[in-house]
């Protein structure tokens, strides 16, 4: 999920385990941690974005890292707080600034971190709680991070060094009516003491209803999985498997993607629609483009990393896309429009894979958006 939902959930869980006893410190620290686990994007200023794709959501989204982690932060913070908190506010915010190279983002997140470290500083920090305390602390906010990204199509490699990331495909990374409503709790309740009764019950308010929100999102899953089986079924059409995914930022509108081998048959349905009609379009996979690279090794990274979900564009003949095609497209008219993939190019017989996200700007924007709104509400 997106980082401030992480910091969100961070919060809350370390409320839970600690808030009693430190205050909006246990908020702070769970916060932080929450958002550790995402700091492997400092992979992409190192590796190929191939790798560096294959390594997000890896080790440090797995047990074992909560495991080895938690106590060594928790070790650190009894003894090292103030060195420990300006570090992790240091590296949150140094990514930023060097992915983007922009001389704004490098000055203001430059003048924030400064800000930060005047206040770390100038607080004394006393030890209310154990190491044992801090390391539970930790653990669960970790933890929580991958398996809340477990929810979402990318998966996590939650058992690492097992290869396989466990993806439930029931929430998309985005998701505000997930994290608003999670967020206006958490902070309502940092404004009462800790001891207060009624922190605690908003706290766990914020964790109900966002629990709640993700059991709803599992249920229509199920419910939209039957009506794209039954359309599937009903037009006869054949297929080797079935995905589906929420399109972005909700859970009323969903979209299938059907292997039918040379074709992708996608369609989209909504809980606000008329009927349970589905129109699926045909999409050819193009796979034919990429049959004399079988043997690749970047290929069969690719497919790997898709599970296998995949279409290649061949728009530009001297330019082939590997479009990972397990979000599914969205539509302008009847147009599929892929949202991430790979530019590929031979070099010497052998693949090479570049990462490309679209980026559209401005009127493309807000086409897509009208579009999707206007989806979702059974138009």
């Amino acid at each position: 999920m997106d980082s401030l939902t992480q910091i969100v959930l961070g919060a809350a869980v370390g409320e839970v385990v600690l808030g009693r006893k430190v205050g909006n410190k246990a908020m702070l620290w769970g916060a932080l941690a929450g958002t550790i686990p995402d700091l492997d994007v400092y992979q992409s200023l190192i590796f190929d974005s191939l790798t560096a794709n294959e390594l997000h959501r890896g080790f440090s989204h797995s047990i074992l890292f909560s495991l080895i982690f938690a106590p060594l932060l928790a070790w650190i913070l009894v003894r090292k707080e103030k060195i420990l908190l300006a570090t992790l506010v240091g590296v949150i915010l140094a990514y930023p600034a060097l992915s983007t190279g922009n001389p704004w983002i490098i000055g203001i997140l430059s003048a924030t971190f400064v800000v930060c470290l005047f206040f770390i500083l100038k607080n004394e920090y006393v030890q209310k709680a154990t190491k044992w305390e801090w390391t539970k602390l930790f653990f669960w906010s970790l933890i929580t991070h991958p398996l809340l990204d477990c929810h979402t199509t990318w998966g996590t490699q939650l058992l690492w060094p097992l290869p396989y990331k466990l993806a439930w495909n029931n929430i998309f990374v985005i998701d505000p009516l997930y994290t608003v409503p999670f967020l206006v709790f958490v902070i309502i309740a940092m404004f009462y003491h800790r001891q207060s009764n009624t922190r605690k019950y908003l706290n766990w308010a914020g964790l109900a209803v966002s629990s709640l929100y993700m059991i709803w999102s599992l249920g229509v899953k199920w419910y939209t999985y039957k009506v794209f089986e039954d359309n599937l079924e009903s037009k006869g059409i054949v297929y080797s498997r079935l995905t589906t995914v929420p399109t972005p930022m909700n859970t009323f509108l969903w979209s299938a993607t059907a292997d039918g081998d040379t074709v992708l048959y996608s369609g989209l349905y909504s809980i606000f629609d008329k009927d349970q009609d589905v129109k699926f379009h045909a999409i050819q996979t193009n796979h034919g483009f990429v049959s004399n690279y079988s043997e690749d090794n970047v290929l069969k990274r690719l497919k790997f990393l898709s599970k296998g979900w995949y279409v290649i564009n061949t728009d530009n003949p001297d330019t082939l896309v590997y479009n990972d095609a397990r979000f599914g497209p969205m539509y302008l008219g009847n147009t599929p429009q892929y949202g991430f993939g790979y530019q590929l190019t031979d070099d010497h017989g052998a693949l090479q894979a570049e990462a490309q996200r679209p980026k559209p700007k401005g009127e493309m924007i807000n086409r897509l958006l009208g579009t999707l709104w206007n989806r979702i509400w059974g138009e």
